[in-house]
């Protein structure tokens, strides 16, 4: 049927005229000649014209394309679409656009964009409809392609329960990628397992899994899962023909037949790979739609398949830490880590009791942002940006910090928080923890000191080396010179090891230690002042120094010599204990030294700088304690012989004293009288004070070794010395039960003896009233004499056992202030400890310890 014929009667041709036709032949050869389906229409619709690539692409004739047939070719689901617009233009007369599948004449569809401009005459009327078919395959593909991408990226992101999310991809492939969709993962054993299966037909599905079950792949196959696994490359069969499916079939009869009745056409096998290690592989197959998969294909399943491989991997490697953090968290106090959560907006609401176990801070001072206080002043705005920062961005916050800690010290904290997003992708909450890192960045710190493998068994054996070297009973300069020789010894790389002093009498470096190759031909002086030469360049600035470019350096002091011994680099460390400067430790070498060197060598010298100055404190202490030792003994002998033999003199004197007082009593007037008293009087003090002062002495000159005593009896001991005073005061003495201790029987009864005496001269309006108790503490024994007596100041608690205080006048009270001296003495050479506690007017209770006697052992030894 012709366009003539069918053309309604009361519609204008206004190309019957020559004018007209010739612009239609015109038309009609740039149609043929452009790449495009070109076709036209009547005012109606009616379609009179398709171009010859119209009818070369879909495989149909002028007879069924004319008219209505137009939409044969189109796909069906895009028919009514087409259609819809297509009446739409006709009745406003606007332009057509629509998109659709149109079928090739090989069966296969293609995306197309058609489009249609009406031609009006000069009174607007529509005369003719122009139309073109673009071919977007390729376009539309690429779009698919990055929309697909993106949704399946969502996908694989949206749970870290990868075999679920993977079965659900497969499903999303079909049938925008391939007619059948599987994904193979390797489990724990090696072996492939389907995670997922996907057809465009879901009833096919039961079906791939049986026949997956009765024929399962196996490694011997040239091809398939097991080979993309193996080898982590992509298998791709554009065309899959008969020969290929007998191949697979393995001589099967059943399998071919199946095979042959699915109607394979096209398939593709990617790796599933992350970090070099192929684990699973994606098939896709074309069956049903009959297409054909391209290298365009290929590329995308491989993108597919990585997106695919790191949403695994990151499955597997999150489920990995989680299960590391479960264990790690297992091994931290409860104090090195906090929880906590916090609204949207970063407030912090809810109650956090491991936060206020680390921080100490009291839920009321955390809440909302009140947390920065315990922020280190000098990172709160630092840490402030940075919580704001993750909070605007919904991203994840990690951030260290010094956080203060519940005792007053800041530690080093590792601050995370994640948002908790709802479904709408808002936050609902942050939830976070901070977990104490100092050890860890301690430990981070000393480790990149330590580099490689060689350095650090050299570095080890150098500080043990060091180590021994100090712990020698040795003179400083005899140690440097052994830590000199060590470095040298474990690390080649070094020519020349100096050790040098500060000595702040000569304000000037000496050389104490010179060991290296380069040692004996070494132009360095032993004495170097501040700021000159390199190494006073060290001292004087306390700060390390690198010369790679020795020979070049002008403050070193022979450039022959450098060059005579090979020497390229210097490294200087200065010596330094609490601050100050003791020293400089320098090293030359025949090869550039690294930054790393300087680290190496910083801790050696800080171990050589506590060593020497241990070891000049030791010698020091020592040498002050045989002085003190000396000067007691000395002490000791000049108090007993002073005492000893100022007694026979004194004894003279008493007795004529006496003797004047017996005889001229009363003879010569009351001055006379008075003043022999005096002299009576201080003779006898002056026995009481060279007694006591000979007794004080003997505490250590005189004294017997410790053995078990019942200290209980040395207090009757005591107590029976006391009678007569105990009488005259008319005392309550209360005993309660006293234990054996190891010590000086003798001076066991004198220390109870004047710690109870004491307690009958100091006591008040009342009669004394004495308490005598024990209790065990550890090892030792404690002792408390309790009286009521008139009690001591604070401030005289010291004062009172240093020989010779008194806190009243002779007057009031007889004594010499020697008693509690000896108290003192007694018990510090029993290893123990005096001391009381009292209250003015209250009485006073003395307390010691003395060493309990030692259990027997099994073996009946002491312990």
């Amino acid at each position: 049927m012709n366009t003539t014929e069918r053309r309604a009667p009361d519609v204008p041709t206004p190309l019957n005229d020559p004018q007209s036709a010739a612009g239609e032949v015109s038309f009609r050869q740039l149609a043929e000649a452009i790449p495009q389906l070109v076709w036209t229409t009547r005012p109606d619709g009616f379609h009179d014209y398709f171009n010859q690539r119209w009818y070369d692409y879909t495989g149909t004739t002028p007879d069924l394309a004319q008219g209505e047939g137009w939409h044969l070719p189109f796909h069906p689901d895009d028919v009514p679409e087409a259609s819809r617009r297509w009446k739409h233009s006709l009745l406003t007369g606007e332009p057509y656009e629509v998109e659709y599948r149109c079928r090739r004449h090989d069966g296969v569809y293609r995306w197309f964009l058609g489009r249609a401009h009406a031609t009006r005459d000069s009174t607007g009327r529509i005369i003719k409809w122009f139309g073109t078919c673009t071919d977007i395959e390729d376009q539309r593909r690429a779009s698919d392609s990055l929309t697909f991408l993106a949704e399946a990226s969502a996908l694989l992101g949206s749970s870290l329960d990868y075999e679920t999310t993977l079965a659900a991809l497969t499903r999303l492939a079909v049938p925008r990628l391939a007619d059948w969709c599987a994904l193979e993962v390797i489990d724990a054993e090696g072996v492939p397992r389907r995670l997922g299966v996907a057809h465009v037909d879901p009833s096919k599905v039961e079906f791939a899994h049986e026949l997956r079950r009765r024929y399962p792949p196996t490694p011997e196959e040239p091809y398939g899962v097991h080979e993309v696994i193996r080898t982590g490359r992509s298998v791709v069969f554009p065309d899959i023909s008969d020969e290929l499916l007998v191949a697979a079939s393995r001589g099967d009869p059943e399998l071919l037949r199946i095979s042959r009745a699915l109607g394979l056409r096209s398939s593709v096998m990617v790796p599933l790979a992350a970090r070099g290690r192929t684990f699973g592989a994606l098939q896709l197959v074309h069956a049903e739609s009959a297409r054909r998969f391209t290298p365009a294909d290929v590329a995308f399943a491989e993108q597919l398949a990585a997106r695919a491989a790191l949403a695994v991997d990151n499955a597997r490697l999150y489920s990995n830490s989680a299960r590391a953090e479960e264990r790690f968290r297992s091994l931290v106090s409860a104090t090195s880590q906090a929880v906590w959560v916090t609204r949207p907006d970063g407030e912090v609401l809810e109650d956090s009791p491991s936060w206020r176990a680390f921080t100490g801070q009291p839920r009321e001072d955390y809440k909302g942002f009140g947390w920065l206080a315990v922020v280190h002043p000098e990172d709160q705005e630092r840490v402030r940006r940075g919580w704001e920062a993750a909070r605007a961005l919904k991203q994840s916050y990690e951030l260290e910090m010094r956080l203060r800690r519940a005792d007053g010290s800041y530690a080093i904290t590792l601050s995370r928080g994640v948002p908790v997003l709802t479904p709408e992708g808002e936050v609902r909450e942050w939830m976070g923890t901070t977990t104490d890192i100092t050890a860890q960045r301690q430990a981070e710190e000393a480790s990149r000191r330590l580099e490689s493998e060689q350095r650090a068994r050299q570095l080890e054996a150098l500080r043990a080396q060091v180590s021994e070297v100090l712990s020698r009973e040795d003179s400083p300069t005899g140690l440097m010179q052994a830590c000199a020789e060590a470095m040298v010894r474990h690390l080649p790389v070094l020519a020349l090891v100096q050790v040098w002093t500060w000595s702040r009498e000569a304000r000037a470096l000496l050389l104490e230690g010179n060991a290296g190759s380069a040692a004996a031909a070494s132009t360095q002086p032993s004495r170097v002042e501040l700021g000159q030469l390199l190494v006073g360049a060290v001292g004087q600035s306390r700060q390390p120094l690198l010369v790679n470019n020795l020979q070049e350096d002008a403050r070193l002091r022979s450039r022959v010599w450098a060059q005579v011994q090979g020497l390229v680099s210097f490294l200087g460390t200065p010596l330094m204990v609490r601050g100050q400067l003791v020293g400089v430790l320098a090293v030359y070498g025949q090869l550039p030294l690294e930054e790393e060197t300087l680290a190496t060598l910083a801790t050696v010298a800080d171990a050589v700088a506590q060593g020497i100055e241990r070891r000049r404190a030791e010698l020091s202490l020592q040498a002050h304690a045989q002085e003190l030792a000396r000067s007691n003994e000395e002490l000791q002998q000049f108090a007993y012989v002073a005492s000893h033999d100022l007694q026979e003199p004194l004894r003279m004197v008493a007795s004529y004293t006496q003797l004047l007082a017996r005889r001229y009593r009363g003879k010569l007037d009351a001055d006379a009288d008075e003043f022999i008293g005096y002299a009576v009087d201080g003779v006898n003090r002056m026995q009481r004070l060279i007694q006591d002062l000979l007794a004080y002495s003997r505490v250590g000159t005189r004294a017997h070794e410790f053995k078990p005593i019942d200290s209980g009896h040395a207090l009757e001991k005591a107590l029976a010395n006391l009678k007569a005073a105990v009488d005259e005061a008319g005392a309550t003495l209360v005993q309660g039960k006293l234990p054996p201790v190891m010590a000086d029987e003798t001076q066991l009864i004198q220390l109870f003896q004047n710690l109870v005496g004491n307690a009958l001269k100091f006591h008040g309006q009342s009669p004394p009233r004495v308490l005598i108790e024990a209790e065990r503490e550890g090892p030792m024994w404690r002792f408390t004499v309790e009286d009521n007596g008139i009690g001591i100041e604070p401030q005289y608690y010291e004062r009172i056992f240093v020989i010779f205080q008194r806190l009243h006048g002779k007057e009031e009270y007889a004594g010499t202030g020697i008693g509690l001296a000896i108290c003192k003495k007694i018990v510090e050479r029993h290893g123990g400890r005096i001391g009381l506690d009292s209250q003015p007017g209250q009485g006073t209770t003395f307390w010691f310890t003395l060493p309990a006697v030692p259990a027997a052992s099994p073996q009946g030894k002491t312990s």
